[in-house]
């Protein structure tokens, strides 16, 4: 039994139905379907998710706002992917996907992570963590054409694709919840500090000559990591630049 789980046979999006119901949602609840049929991404992109992809959100009930939850998102889909697949190592790309890299350099995006806050939640910041995980997808016939049109410069990868018998998803559910929280209670500790270090041994976008795409305007330059706060720096011709927000584009 899991009390914790509501299970849906399909929705347009677990994230959407968590944020309509986040108010009557304990801390740590997580919507799950084997059928979301409309899923987001960032920026109002649309998430593909046929059957096989693992979608669920985690409802977050915290005391203050805690800017760095995205990047702490990501870290905690890295290890729950790892305890259940050693043999495999997960990479970050800021602000919210987690890339797989091969044994021959191949990357690809085999998660993504999307915070959203409910709208009029007076004295409680609540924040549900949207996640979509490539367990074993049956991917459409115009997956090229799909990449095309989402802009995509790397394609998507999957477990099965790297792993002989991919891990059941409600263990995955278990381990991803159990990571959330406790990167959710070290957040709020203002223990930022402790995971850091850890998302940066696996940043993939570091000493990579990057485009990142900010509203209408698009800026370049070297990865240099991450800072304290958890913002992109950039090397520059022109100075270091460090931003809160954008899309990389190339890299």
């Amino acid at each position: 039994m899991r009390p914790w789980l509501i299970d849906l046979e399909t929705c347009p999006s677990t994230s959407t139905w968590a944020l309509e119901h986040s108010e009557a949602l304990a801390h740590g609840a997580c919507v799950w379907t084997q059928r979301q049929t409309a899923g987001r991404g960032r920026n109002g992109s649309r998430w593909q998710a046929p059957s096989g992809v693992l979608t669920a959100s985690f409802v977050l009930h915290l005391k203050t706002a805690t800017p760095q939850l995205s990047l702490a998102a990501g870290l905690a889909v890295c290890h729950a992917v790892e305890d259940l697949c050693p043999d495999l190592v997960i990479g970050l790309k800021w602000p919210n996907d987690c890339i797989l890299t091969t044994a021959a350099g191949q990357a690809g995006k085999l998660a993504g992570i999307l915070c959203e806050r409910p709208q009029g939640s007076p004295g409680k910041t609540s924040v549900v963590v949207g996640i979509g995980i490539n367990i074993d997808p049956h991917w459409a016939d115009d997956r090229d054409a799909m990449l095309m049109a989402l802009g995509r410069t790397y394609p998507p990868t999957s477990l099965a694709e790297h792993t002989a018998t991919p891990p059941p998803m409600l263990d995955l559910l278990d381990g991803l919840r159990r990571y959330l929280l406790e990167a959710a209670g070290l957040l709020q500790a203002e223990q930022w500090h402790r995971i850091v270090d850890s998302w940066r041994t696996r940043d993939v976008l570091h000493g990579r000559d990057l485009t990142i795409a900010i509203g209408s305007e698009q800026v370049s330059g070297r990865g240099s990591g991450i800072d304290d706060q958890g913002r992109l720096c950039l090397d520059r011709t022109d100075g270091p630049m460090a931003l809160t927000s954008g899309s990389v584009m190339r890299w």
